[in-house]
């Protein structure tokens, strides 16, 4: 019988799967931006769409005690995206 501690850590490898699937969905996304972003000599960084999301985003956690992990994930996120961008940019 899975202890409690099993049981949780298999939930967590699902949602970590589950993590992995929507990343590679939202990069994928991310990549298709930086192409019409490249024909439309618009630069990497929106910075108010940036803080939008932020934003909208960390309003939707509900745990007070979570939000600013959250916040802070986020944003480390969108720091990646602007990077792969750049890094796309640079490739052509």
């Amino acid at each position: 019988m899975a202890t409690r501690l099993e049981k949780d850590r298999e939930e967590i490898d699902s949602i970590d799967a589950e993590i992995v699937r929507l990343i590679e969905k939202r990069f994928t996304i991310v990549r298709d931006i930086i192409d019409y972003k490249i024909e439309n000599r618009l630069p990497i960084l929106d910075s108010g769409r940036e803080q939008q999301i932020i934003e909208q985003n960390t309003d939707r956690v509900q745990d007070d005690d979570i939000r600013i992990y959250f916040k802070r994930l986020y944003t480390d996120m969108l720091a990646l995206s602007r990077e792969f961008q750049d890094d796309i940019l640079k490739q052509k």
